[in-house]
């Protein structure tokens, strides 16, 4: 039996009884009559007592804490009478807390900006020691896989390779193709003013295998592969199989982590390579519509500008983008905690990093090739 009683104390004070339980069966309708309650009254102090409640769970206390959430917001003060011993410690949160003078539940002040940062701070530090801690174990589960190679599970390995490289051809080829071909038409309106409309080829074959072929499939291959890892991932975290895995004696590292990072550092340059030939078909269909210039002498002038070293080092970045993206998807999953929110939010961290970090590292290469131009002459 459950009753919701209001009593007008004062002008300003209004007193709220609830008698019976509250749990999981009713707490819809006690969350709707406490908002009509709310809903009905001026601004004033409320006090909800809590004396005829014989029984609270999870919901009950989920109700009471929207009750106190949506007063707050009304500027209202609810003070809570008789609240029960096991729910003191459950209402006392970041959002609201007990004030055991007065029992008062008020919430708190937003921090300040040197709480702020300091909060910041320590999650840099909590980030920091994950990657280090996980960079750890996947380097001592290369080395153990490497002494004993039975102990990798290679009977998955095609099937991850095969939906890290195969299924994502279709994508990368549409992508390449229209990237190249946009290159060209921006160039076609500059140089169709000199007449130099043969130096589309040059600058269709430098841009696509230096920079936009491994960065173009490394984009696609972060939200295709991290995010799917980072949900894969994180799904077996929250549903407790890493930890039977533990338990049956296995490596989540070894077996998770370590055919994934091969599989896409050897996807990645085989579709980089993939992405490199359409971007340059791309440039060449405009560059024959739009600027006469014949097949024949688009790739006569791609053959004398292009180099293999050129071609190589779009592959080495490639490569490093492999790793780096299979590495920080897995990470993302590993760190999972709670439910399926935060494999949501697990999944959208491994794709925005994912791009930080290439960006990064693109801008690192680009440094190197420059300033070290021998080291990377094949």
């Amino acid at each position: 039996m459950f009753q919701i009683k209001s009593k007008q104390k004062s002008f300003d004070e209004l007193l709220i009884e609830i008698e019976g339980s509250i749990s999981v069966e009713n707490a819809a309708f006690v969350n709707d009559e406490l908002t009509r309650i709310l809903e009905s009254q001026p601004l004033k102090n409320m006090e909800l007592d809590l004396v005829g409640i014989n029984y609270l769970d999870g919901s009950g206390i989920a109700v009471i804490r929207n009750f106190v959430r949506n007063s707050n917001m009304l500027r209202n003060t609810v003070t809570l009478s008789n609240v029960p011993a096991e729910a003191k410690r459950f209402l006392e949160t970041k959002q609201c807390q007990i004030n055991e003078s007065t029992s008062i539940l008020e919430g708190i002040d937003e921090p300040d900006f040197s709480e702020q940062v300091g909060q910041g701070l320590l999650v840099l530090k909590q980030s920091a020691y994950d990657i280090i801690t996980f960079l750890g174990a996947v380097i001592e589960a290369f080395v153990t896989g490497f002494r004993r190679s039975a102990s990798i599970k290679w009977d998955g390995f095609t099937r991850i390779f095969e939906k890290a490289g195969v299924d994502a051809v279709p994508i990368v080829v549409i992508l390449s193709l229209l990237m190249g071909a946009i290159l060209a038409f921006q160039a076609a309106i500059q140089l169709r003013k000199f007449g130099a409309n043969i130096f589309v080829a040059d600058l269709v074959s430098l841009s696509i295998c230096l920079e936009m072929g491994p960065l173009l499939t490394a984009l696609i291959m972060s939200g295709r592969s991290g995010a799917g890892y980072a949900a894969h991932i994180g799904s077996m975290q929250v549903s407790e199989e890493i930890d039977a895995l533990r338990v049956l004696g296995i490596d989540p590292v070894l077996y998770l982590v370590c055919p994934r990072i091969i599989a896409v550092a050897l996807a990645a340059p085989c579709l980089t390579l993939l992405a490199d030939v359409m971007g340059i078909i791309g440039g060449c269909l405009v560059a024959g519509f739009s600027l006469d210039v014949t097949p024949a002498t688009y790739f006569n002038q791609v053959k004398k500008v292009l180099e293999i070293s050129d071609v190589l080092k779009g592959l080495t970045k490639s490569f490093i983008f492999g790793i780096q993206i299979a590495g920080i998807g897995c990470l993302r999953g590993f760190q999972v905690r709670g439910g399926a929110e935060s494999v949501g939010a697990a999944t959208t961290s491994a794709v925005v990093t994912c791009i930080f970090v290439l960006t990064v590292t693109n801008a690192v290469f680009a440094v190197l090739f420059y300033y070290f131009p021998r080291i990377w002459s094949f």
